[in-house]
């Protein structure tokens, strides 16, 4: 059974899984998705996050693994309908330099790629005057 939808839009993939990722087959066979969509014409991946509430640490790291993936081979990975839940384990864990996070999969499609980057934003100190 296929852990995830695909589709083709324009030059660019949506993936959407259908179970919470948790370091699972579900987690494993989206990696492996994407290695093989990297190693083709495309590295541009949307991850459509509708259908799911929860990712674990391990399901962090893959994404994070997928997203290297993507920028190793010239391309980019966005998260798409991501809510509330989801957002906030990003944010706790200070990823949202990495990930680039849309409300809905059509706004991931059309927005221009920010500049890549590879190392989380400098801390900015208060000088005490």
């Amino acid at each position: 059974m296929m852990t995830f939808e695909s589709r083709l839009v324009s030059d660019v993939y949506v993936l959407t899984p259908k179970r919470n990722l948790v370091g699972g087959e579900e987690t494993k066979a989206l990696a492996s998705a994407v290695a093989d969509l990297a190693a083709g014409p495309s590295a541009r991946v949307v991850m459509d996050m509708r259908r799911i509430n929860w990712v674990s640490s391990l399901g962090i790291e893959e994404l994070r693994r997928i997203h290297r993936t993507c920028s190793d081979n010239h391309g980019w990975l966005r998260l798409a309908c991501v809510g509330e839940r989801i957002e906030n384990i990003i944010l706790t864990m200070r990823l949202d330099w990495v990930f680039d996070t849309f409300d809905t999969v059509e706004e991931a499609l059309v927005t221009a790629p920010r500049e890549a980057r590879n190392s989380p934003p400098a801390l900015r100190l208060k000088s005490s005057s």
